[in-house]
C-alpha cells in the first residue's frame, strides 16, 4: 500500500489507545493535549474511569506548564472518551497506540482485533518495551502498517519515542509514524530494526548494572550514586548525547582527539566494569535499604510529583531556549 492517497489529515481522524493502564492513560493525555480525538479502549470496564481521570490530569498538567496549547487541550479533553467496545474505539481511526501488558499472546490477539476493525491505512503501533514487533505484527492481516513505538515513562511528559520496524513493516508506515509523533510533540528516533530494549533502555541497563555494582561492592551508597548521575553526566545528557559530548571533550580535534588522549584511561575503566548478566541475589535487598534512606519517608506520590515538576520545568526552559 502506498503512503498518502485517501488518508485524511491527522487532525480530522480520531486516534485510539488500546489498554487503559498507566502507560495508555498517559498516551491518551498527550494525544488529547495535542487537540486530537483520543479514544481509550480496555476490555475491563472498571479500568476506564480511572484511566480517563489520569489522562485528563496528564493533559491539564502539560497545559499548566506551558507544554501544550490551551485551546488544543480544551478541544482534546472535550473529545476524550473511553469504551470497552472495540468497534466503537477503533472504527475510523488513523492511528492506534497499543499499550496492553507485556504478553506476546495477548498483544497478538489485540493486534488482530484492531486490524480487523480500523481502516486499512491506519497505523498500529506497539508501546512494548521487551517484545519483538516482528513476532507481534504477523497476527495482523496487514502487518506492513504495524511497528513499534516505544515511549519513555511517563509518555505524556518524556518526549522520546523509539520507532522500530518489524520484518514486514513498510517504509511508508515508518515515515507516517515519525511525522505523527513529531506533530503531537514527541521526539522520535528511527531504528533500522528492533532489538531487545531498543536504544534508551539498553543504555539505561548498561548504566544501571554499574550503578548497582558500585553499591554492592561498597564504593558508594545508593543516594551518592544517584546524586553523581543527576548532578553530573545526567545534566549534560539532557542537553547532548554521549557521542557529541565526547566530541566536544576533544576540543578542536573532536572525537579523534578525545580518543587519542583518553582512550587508555577509558579502557582501564571498561576493564573494571561489572559484566554480570543476571541480577545478583542480594540486589533487591541492598538497593531497597539504600532507597529507604534516600527517600527519607517521601511517598510515591510526592516523588512522582517532584520528578514530573522538574521534567516539565526543564522542557519548558528548553523550548524557550531554542532559536
Amino acid at each position: 500500500m502506498a503512503d498518502g492517497g485517501r488518508q485524511q489529515t491527522m487532525a480530522d481522524r480520531p486516534v485510539a489507545v488500546a489498554g487503559a493502564g498507566l502507560t495508555g492513560a498517559s498516551w491518551a493525555g498527550l494525544l488529547a493535549a495535542a487537540g486530537l480525538e483520543a479514544r481509550l479502549y480496555d476490555v475491563r470496564p472498571e479500568a476506564l474511569e480511572p484511566a480517563l481521570l489520569h489522562a485528563r490530569a496528564a493533559a491539564e498538567f502539560l497545559c499548566a506548564h506551558g507544554l501544550a496549547d490551551q485551546d488544543a487541550t480544551a478541544h482534546g479533553l472535550h473529545a476524550l472518551s473511553a469504551s470497552a467496545d472495540a468497534d466503537e474505539a477503533f472504527a475510523g481511526v488513523g492511528h492506534v497506540q497499543e499499550c496492553v501488558r507485556e504478553d506476546l499472546a495477548l498483544k497478538r490477539e489485540v493486534f488482530a482485533l484492531i486490524d480487523s476493525i480500523c481502516p486499512p491505512d491506519a497505523l498500529i503501533c506497539s508501546s512494548s518495551s521487551g517484545l519483538s514487533i516482528s513476532e507481534i505484527q504477523t497476527a495482523a492481516r496487514r502487518p506492513q502498517r504495524c511497528l513499534a513505538a516505544h515511549p519513555y515513562n511517563p509518555p505524556h511528559l518524556v518526549p522520546l519515542v523509539e520507532l522500530a520496524p518489524g520484518a514486514l513493516t513498510e517504509a511508508w508506515a515508518m515515515r507516517r509514524a515519525r511525522d505523527f509523533y513529531r506533530a503531537v510533540g514527541k521526539e522520535p528516533v528511527v531504528m533500522s530494526r528492533d532489538v531487545p530494549g531498543y536504544i534508551a533502555n539498553r543504555l539505561s541497563a548498561a548504566l544501571w548494572r554499574e550503578a548497582v555494582e558500585l553499591v554492592r561492592s561498597g564504593v558508594a551508597t545508593v543516594e551518592d550514586v544517584d546524586r553523581a548521575v543527576c548532578h553530573g553526566p545526567g545534566l549534560r545528557w539532557a542537553v547532548m548525547g554521549p557521542h557529541l559530548l565526547y566530541d566536544l571533550g576533544g576540543g578542536a580535534e573532536g572525537i579523534r582527539g578525545h580518543l587519542a588522549h583518553l582512550a587508555g584511561v577509558k579502557q582501564g575503566m571498561l576493564r573494571s566494569l561489572a559484566t554480570w548478566t543476571e541480577f545478583p541475589p542480594d540486589c533487591a535487598d541492598v538497593l531497597a535499604e539504600g532507597l529507604d534512606e534516600e527517600k527519607r519517608g517521601r511517598s510515591f506520590e510526592e516523588l512522582t510529583a517532584a520528578r514530573d515538576g522538574l521534567l516539565a520545568a526543564y522542557l519548558a526552559a528548553r523550548r524557550r531556549g531554542r532559536p
